[in-house]
C-alpha cells in the first residue's frame, strides 16, 4: 500500500518517493525468476502508475512530463500482445462459466496456445533487458525530477485534467453508448482519476477511501467489457478452422455481458462524475493542502 502521498512531505519528495517505490517494484517483478505472466502483468501495472503519477503532477512538471510519460507507455507497450493474449484466455473462462457447457473449449484451447507460443516468443527475453534498462535509467532520473508552483496549483491542476477528461468521455459515451473506442477512452480516463485519489488519499481517508472503492469498480466494468470487445475482435481476425457455432455463441454470451457491464458503468458514473471539474480539483486539493500529519492525527 505504498502508492499514496504522505502528508507533512514536500509534493517533490512525494513525487519521488512514489516513482522509486513503483520503478523498484517493476524491476524486481522483472528479475523474479517466478512464472512469468504475473510478473508482466505488474510491471504493466506499475507502468500505469507510473503514468498516473507524473499527470498529478503534470502542472508542475513542464515538458518533462511528456518526456516521461511517453517512456512509461513505451515500455508498457512492449509487453502489450502478451497481455492482450492473456486477457483472451481469462475473458474466456468468464463466459464459459456463464455458458455452464464445454461449448467453448475450442476456443480456450486456442487461446491457451496463443499465450504459451508468446511465452516462448525468442524475441522475449530481449524485451526484458530492454525494459530493465530503460527502467533503471527512469529511477536515475526520477530522484532528480522538479516540481513547479504550489502544491495546491500543482495537484488541483493535474485534477482538473485528468476528471475534467473522464467526464468528458462519460458525456460522449452517454451520446453513442455502443462506441467502443469512447467506452475504452473513458475507461483510462476513470482510471488516471482513480489513480489520483489512490494518491491523495491520506487527505482524508474515510471519504477517499469510499470514492475510490467506486471509482476502482467503475474502472474494472469498464475495463471488463473493453476485453469482451477485445476477445471478439481477435475471434474475427482468427483463423477460420476455429468452429463456427463455438464463435456465435461467444458473440451472444458477450453481447449479453455487455449490456449489463455498460448498464452499471452509467450507474456507477453518475455517483462519480456529476461534479463540475474545477469545483472538484479545488476541493480534493484543498483536502491535500491541509491534511494533518501521522503525528497531528495521533495526537487528537
Amino acid at each position: 500500500m505504498t502508492y499514496h502521498f504522505k502528508p507533512g512531505l514536500p509534493l517533490t519528495e512525494n513525487l519521488r518517493r512514489v516513482a522509486d517505490d513503483q520503478i523498484g517494484a517493476a524491476l524486481d517483478s522483472l528479475a523474479d525468476g517466478g512464472d512469468l505472466e504475473p510478473r508482466v502483468h505488474d510491471v504493466r501495472k506499475r507502468m500505469k502508475k507510473l503514468r498516473g503519477l507524473v499527470r498529478l503532477v503534470r502542472p508542475g512538471l513542464g515538458e518533462l512530463y511528456t518526456a516521461e510519460n511517453r517512456e512509461f507507455r513505451d515500455i508498457g507497450r512492449l509487453f502489450s500482445e502478451l497481455r492482450d493474449a492473456q486477457v483472451l484466455s481469462k475473458t474466456l473462462d468468464v463466459l464459459a462459466g456463464k455458458a455452464g457447457d464445454d461449448s467453448l473449449a475450442p476456443l480456450m484451447n486456442w487461446a491457451t496456445e496463443r499465450c504459451d507460443a508468446m511465452l516462448h516468443d525468442p524475441d522475449l527475453p530481449g524485451r526484458i533487458e530492454e525494459v530493465a534498462t530503460r527502467l533503471e535509467d527512469a529511477r536515475k532520473r526520477a530522484v532528480a525530477w522538479p516540481v513547479e508552483g504550489t502544491t495546491h496549483e500543482v495537484i488541483a491542476g493535474g485534477l482538473k485534467k485528468t476528471y475534467g477528461r473522464a467526464r468528458k468521455c462519460w458525456r460522449k459515451a452517454g451520446r453513442d453508448p455502443g462506441n467502443a473506442e469512447l467506452l475504452h477512452e473513458w475507461r483510462k480516463r476513470v482510471k488516471y482519476h482513480w489513480y489520483h485519489c489512490r494518491l491523495l488519499r491520506e487527505a482524508w481517508p474515510e471519504t477517499m477511501h469510499a470514492r475510490i472503492d467506486t471509482l476502482d469498480e467503475l474502472s474494472d466494468v469498464l475495463g471488463s467489457d473493453h476485453d469482451l470487445v477485445v476477445l471478439n475482435a481477435a475471434l474475427k481476425a482468427a483463423s477460420d478452422d476455429l468452429p463456427k457455432k463455438a464463435r456465435k455463441r461467444v458473440e451472444a454470451l458477450a453481447a449479453a455481458e455487455s449490456r449489463v457491464l455498460r448498464e452499471r458503468a452509467f450507474g456507477l458514473a453518475a455517483q462519480m462524475l456529476g461534479e463540475k471539474k474545477g469545483v472538484l480539483a479545488d476541493r480534493l486539493a484543498g483536502y491535500w493542502v491541509s491534511a494533518p500529519t501521522a503525528g497531528d492525527r495521533k495526537a487528537g
